[in-house]
């Protein structure tokens, strides 16, 4: 017998691997049952190896089927925004006129690329995406039961079902596609649990969807990009499941040539200038970043400071009401009974008060800024990447120097390894030899930097981009909330005006009406 545990490793294997990548889970229901039978459908009957190993068989034989049919990959590799990390070492053809310095390298500021092709959503600004909560799906093979997300955008009369692993899938391919973007967060997945329905964390999940999918469309390569209008457009299931597998399957380019930019061209220029900028943005991201954590945590005891508060108000509210109803049984003053009700009533709307304000505290200030300081985590990542390129740079630049030097000092032509098209130039004339020696070290230190340039752009650009956008939304964040902490303290006014107000006209026999029909409400809410 399989234990919790092992059924819940195997199911997020078979749904990372087969669902999540785009493959029909009849079909590979049936290869299961291909190679054991009926019983190849329980989970019990294969171990997390076998599956592992079906998987890939798997997998080969859809890949086999799929061009066997005379479709072709290939088309997908036009698609691609991006370049790998492990950035390859290339050929650099297009700056032989630029000026080399003593060691030849050189410094070309823009590159020619590949133009990027524009989808329907080009051609609107000022999109907005909306998210509602959709169907909670029963547990299949592959899963337990899981929550849907409905995406709208009313401008386009565009309407599909997406599930949390999809936007995971998403983000994981954009941030392959767009290494030099700052991706926005999507919140964790929330451990299996019970919680995973609570209506509040949903809500809060949704909530952060829909900020992910519409700072996505503040990014303009990402806005029109295909993968973006495909995941926002294709409802038909069978459809988006093709789709991914072509995404999964994407060639990389392997020059910064075959990168795709809005307008064909590629900012690579590195001086002193951007490397001050570029400083500037990393250290004030740390320190944002720092910040930022700091805040959250601060928010966070605030909330729960404020949960303790509101339990002590429930608590002496609930005192003043026995108060209350001691009084009407021995006090024969009614005014102690008033006062006792009326003191029962203010604590009430202090503690719904403070409630209210718990929640406008959590939703618009701790959510909105825990997504900020992730978002900043992301492009601190750009940061990090930006920086071993730069230390790819620097370091192979170094031993370059150091290598022309020692080279010419020895003597040895022979392993001076000079570029192909030189002729008759003066080998005695270190000014003169040195920026041809070494000719494909020489280029490939030359790649480097330009793709550090690239980066190094990127971290500018991005910063700036971003800076705007959080700019704007500080500033409608912080009059949202303004607007209804106005709403949550101007009810609490007018619930304790009323109280001053109406105090000297309350008689016993109103307030005990009053008291029994709050008393039923409140029972027929809780049987409900």
């Amino acid at each position: 017998i399989m234990s919790d545990s092992d059924e819940q490793q195997k199911q997020l294997f078979l749904r990372e691997n087969i669902l999540d990548k785009g493959y029909e889970a009849e079909d590979f229901v049936s290869y299961l049952i291909s190679k054991k039978g009926d019983e190849g459908i329980n989970l019990n009957n294969w171990s997390l190896d076998e599956l592992k190993s079906v998987v890939n068989e798997f997998i080969s034989s859809q890949y086999n089927n799929y061009i066997n049919d005379g479709n072709d990959f290939d088309f997908i590799e036009e698609q691609s925004q991006q370049i790998p990390t492990n950035f390859p070492q290339f050929n650099n053809t297009d700056n032989n006129n630029e000026q080399p310095d003593l060691y030849g390298i050189t410094n070309p500021e823009i590159i020619n690329c590949l133009k990027q092709e524009k989808t329907e959503l080009n051609k609107i600004d000022n999109i907005k995406i909306e998210i509602i909560l959709g169907e909670k799906k029963p547990g299949t093979f592959f899963s337990k039961a899981y929550q849907t997300y409905i995406i709208t955008i009313p401008t386009f009369n565009l309407k599909v079902i997406r599930r949390y692993s999809d936007f995971e899938w998403m983000r994981r391919i954009l941030l392959n596609l767009f290494p030099a973007s700052v991706v926005p967060p999507i919140p964790k997945k929330n451990k299996l649990g019970g919680d995973r329905f609570n209506e509040e964390f949903l809500e809060k999940r949704k909530r952060t969807l829909e900020k992910f999918l519409n700072l996505l469309l503040e990014d303009p390569k990402i806005k029109v990009s295909q993968i973006f209008y495909d995941f926002v457009s294709i409802d038909e299931i069978k459809n988006f499941s093709d789709k991914k597998k072509y995404y999964n399957n994407i060639k990389l380019p392997q020059s910064l040539k075959e990168y795709k930019s809005l307008n064909g061209k590629l900012d690579i220029k590195v001086d002193d200038t951007r490397e001050k900028i570029y400083q500037k943005i990393k250290n004030m991201t740390e320190t944002n970043q720092e910040l930022l954590s700091k805040l959250n945590k601060q928010i966070k005891l605030l909330n729960n400071e404020i949960s303790i508060v509101i339990t002590r108000l429930n608590e002496i509210a609930k005192n003043c009401e026995e108060l209350f109803l001691n009084s009407i049984k021995y006090d024969e003053d009614n005014d102690i009974k008033i006062s006792y009700y009326e003191l029962n009533e203010m604590f009430k709307h202090w503690s719904n008060a403070l409630k209210k304000q718990n929640t406008l505290t959590y939703v618009n200030i701790r959510e909105y800024f825990k997504f900020s300081k992730n978002t900043v985590k992301s492009m601190k990542d750009l940061i990090n990447t930006a920086e071993i390129n730069k230390q790819n740079f620097v370091k192979s630049k170094k031993n370059l120097i150091s290598k022309k030097e020692d080279l010419f000092k020895k003597g040895d032509k022979t392993k001076w390894d000079l570029a192909p098209y030189i002729q008759d130039i003066n080998t005695n004339d270190k000014n003169t030899i040195f920026p041809y020696m070494l000719f494909n070290e020489t280029n490939t230190v030359n790649n480097l930097k330009q793709l550090y340039g690239y980066y190094l752009n990127s971290v500018i650009n991005e910063f700036n981009r971003l800076e705007k956008i959080f700019a704007f939304s500080h500033k409608q964040n912080l009059v949202e909330n303004a607007k209804k902490e106005i709403s949550i303290i101007s009810e609490l006014f007018k619930n304790t005006s009323d109280i001053a107000v109406s105090s000297p006209k309350y008689n016993i026999e109103n307030i005990m009406e009053k008291f029994d029909s709050e008393k039923n409400k409140n029972k027929n809410e809780n049987g409900n």
